[in-house]
């Protein structure tokens, strides 16, 4: 064996034991800091038990990027020592090309599973769980997103010029920006609802003429089932653009009434509806009393206010308890003799006597 092989078979050792040494150094890294973590969750009891699995795609990613990192070091170790490598620089090329691309490989799927699991796992904290619906729909965007740059970084790395494919790039997006510009729209909406949140499914609300429980939110247009019930659809870009009356996320429902009562009516009659008002909304619960005022006189009637509260959101829970305090009134005045006033009626229209013939 010439001296030459000789030292090309000792380079090649040296570079293997670098690569094997370097991996056990990454593996015992890699359990040490697992095992730290494993008794770091112990002592904090459930604090890594929630991200349970964003933990071990870290450690994976980091050990598998560690381990192609000691085969390059490796290799460049090789390079160095065997002069045809050094004078042909085309297997360093395939080898540099091939560590960089499977170096990508591994970033562009740690950041697209690291960051779809933490946004979920944000969702969850803060209580928006029906959006994680929305973001697992999204989810296919958002990794061809971060692999399309991946790629581009790549291509760029490599020396390829990115020009032309910029320009391509850029005249695509026009293209396909124009035909989806309808789609795209609705969309934005869907969106602007599901984030925004202005209402959700089985809130009441409220716009224009339109007054109902929402039943769907569809991409394109969504469902309200009118208290007449007959089903609405409206398209969400109408719907957005509309001032919309949301009484499904009312903490309590303030519910004004006006009383005309004769105006025939003695002063201490009337000096006494305050008290019966009161008693009747305190006689059924939840309603809470606020007040009652004699507010002013107009034509043929005194007019009285009555204000109470209902502590539920629910529509049919307020128009049950509307319901039987207008009768428990309605009781209470006819026990007292207390009568409503009436409407005033318009004057009749002079009568043309027909001219004598």
């Amino acid at each position: 064996m010439t001296p030459s092989m000789q030292e090309a078979g000792i380079a090649l050792l040296l570079a293997l034991a670098r690569v094997l040494l370097g991996s056990l150094v990454v593996w015992l890294l890699v359990r040490l800091l697992r095992s730290r973590l494993r008794r770091f969750d112990r002592r904090s009891g459930a604090a890594l038990r929630r991200d349970a699995r964003i933990v071990p795609l870290l450690l994976g990613s980091l050990a598998s990027l560690g381990y192609l990192a000691m085969v390059v070091w490796g290799w460049r170790s090789l390079v160095r020592s065997w002069e045809v490598l050094r004078v042909d620089p085309g297997p360093d090329r395939l080898v540099e090309g091939a560590a960089l691309l499977v170096a990508t490989v591994l970033v562009v799927r740690l950041i697209n599973r690291s960051l779809l699991l933490l946004l979920e796992r944000s969702l969850q904290r803060l209580g928006r769980e029906e959006q994680t619906s929305t973001l697992r729909a999204l989810a296919p965007m958002i990794r061809a997103l971060f692999w399309g740059l991946g790629t581009l970084v790549f291509l760029q790395k490599q020396g390829v010029p990115l020009g032309a494919v910029y320009a391509s790039l850029a005249g695509a997006g026009i293209g396909v920006g124009l035909a989806l510009r309808g789609p795209m729209s609705h969309f934005i909406n869907y969106l602007t609802i599901v984030i925004d949140k202005p209402f959700q499914i089985g809130d009441l609300i409220g716009f224009a003429d339109v007054l109902g429980p929402v039943e769907r939110v569809g991409i394109r247009s969504s469902s309200i089932r009118s208290l007449s019930g007959e089903r609405i659809v409206i398209g969400n870009e109408e719907l957005l653009q509309k001032t919309i009356r949301n009484f499904g996320d009312l903490p309590r429902r303030r519910v004004a009434h006006t009383l005309r009562l004769s105006d025939r009516m003695a002063a201490d009659k009337a000096a006494s509806i305050a008290g019966l008002v009161e008693g009747v909304v305190r006689a059924h619960p939840p309603a809470t009393f606020d007040h009652c005022h004699f507010i002013r006189f107009v034509e043929g009637a005194l007019e009285f206010q009555f204000v109470f509260f209902v502590p539920e959101s629910d529509v049919t829970v307020y128009l049950d308890l509307q319901q039987a305090i207008n009768l428990g009134i309605l009781e209470a005045f006819q026990s007292q003799g207390i009568d409503f006033a009436h409407p005033p009626q318009d004057p009749a229209p002079p009568r043309i006597s027909p001219a004598p013939g």
